[in-house]
């Protein structure tokens, strides 16, 4: 639903913003402060968790929209399972430079420099579809989202 309302380029840079957003949120912030801390590091990880499913439902479309018919299974593989790499990569890496708990932080700043050239070159790069389509049956949804503010008396209705 998500998808065919936003269209492929807006999902992906909606669940990169999240990401983005989410891991600037958690990296906020000393970890002495546990108060302040706390609800920073659950809605940073609520917002990246958001991010997700964005992500899990892409691969088929943007295989569909940038690939000959002969290629699309193995870039829908491709893609599927690169998020999964992504996700090992950070539980290998998280082991190695984290040690103490004073560490913790500076991985966060790490994670959303990351998050953040990852979104810039998303919003500067990723497109819909590729400029002349791959094949005849190559599909594009570019959305039909369409803000509608209802008729309410506070916004001049009756």
């Amino acid at each position: 639903a998500i998808l065919g309302r936003l269209g492929l380029r807006r999902t992906v840079l909606f669940g990169a913003a999240l990401l983005m957003i989410g891991s600037i949120i958690k990296s906020g912030g000393s970890p002495d402060d546990d108060e302040d801390m706390t609800w920073r590091l659950y809605f940073g990880f609520f917002l990246v968790g958001l991010s997700q499913p964005l992500y899990q439902c892409t691969p088929a479309l943007l295989s569909a929209s940038w690939f000959p018919e002969d290629e699309r299974t193995m870039a829908t593989g491709v893609a599927l399972n690169s998020n999964q790499l992504g996700i090992g990569c950070a539980f290998v890496f998280g082991t190695i430079l984290v040690e103490t708990k004073d560490d913790i932080i500076p991985y966060f700043g790490l994670l959303s420099v990351i998050a953040t050239v990852m979104f810039i070159g998303a919003a500067l790069q990723f497109d819909d579809a590729p400029p002349t389509p791959p094949s005849d049956t190559a599909r594009v949804i570019k959305g039909d989202l369409v803000f509608k503010i209802p008729n309410l008396p506070f916004f001049g209705g009756e």
